[in-house]
């Protein structure tokens, strides 16, 4: 009972501070008026039910290591099969993720601004995961999953508002090779999680997509700094 308080509490203070960082980084940047950002809230690790899921995606994710859900669950990792400036491909086995990405044209969106100092506040009518309060220079293009056999692709409306994507980079010229993007596998093989850290710091941001028997189920979106 007490370690349940305990989680609660801690969980309803990281809320706290990162709406608390949205609304001060808005300020920051302009000076003159703070900007609300309302679009976590619904799809946030905190709104997960699943309790299989929600260990799942907290033994990988930022906001699961503020609450001590690291490793927690067994999971198989994608390994990196190849990646260019505006692809990637994980692979495991027969099973494959593919993403790749495009740059963002503005004149292809509407863009709605804030304030006298033109903030970026909406893109095609929502709001958006990237740099915050500035025109994206990347956006995500598509997501695909296949089996082997199968190829099926994330729909529209779970990559359409996704920007600034992070794919790999190597350190060195000969260094070793960091992933921002990487896929996992559910231990009995039912759930797939496909997972990317996007943008940077001070909107650096997580997404995590949720593929269970072959059909997209949702996703988790948090800040992740």
């Amino acid at each position: 009972m007490v370690t349940n308080k305990i989680h609660a509490v801690l969980s309803m203070l990281i809320v706290i501070v990162t709406f608390t960082s949205c609304l001060t980084e808005a300020k920051s940047q302009e000076g003159h008026y703070v900007v609300p950002d309302y679009k976590g809230s619904a799809e946030s690790f905190f709104s997960l039910k699943d309790t299989i899921i929600r260990q799942e995606v907290g033994s990988f994710t930022f906001i699961g290591s503020l609450l001590g859900l690291t490793g927690k669950a067994s999971l198989r990792e994608f390994e990196l099969y190849g990646f260019s400036h505006q692809t990637l491909t994980l692979v495991l086995g027969e099973k494959s993720v593919f993403i790749s990405r495009a740059p963002f044209h503005p004149s292809l969106h509407r863009i709605s601004y804030f304030g006298p100092h033109n903030y970026v506040y909406l893109i095609d009518g929502r709001y958006f995961w990237g740099f915050d309060g500035r025109l994206p220079s990347q956006r995500l293009l598509s997501v695909h999953v296949s089996d082997g056999v199968e190829r099926m692709s994330l729909p529209h409306r779970a990559i359409r508002d996704i920007f600034e994507p992070n794919f790999c980079k190597r350190r060195l010229l000969f260094g070793r090779i960091e992933c921002q993007a990487r896929a996992f596998l559910s231990e009995d093989g039912k759930r797939i999680y496909i997972y990317m850290v996007n943008s940077r710091v001070p909107s650096l941001y997580e997404v995590t997509w949720i593929i269970r028997k072959g059909e997209y189920l949702g996703r988790v979106v948090d800040y992740a700094y």
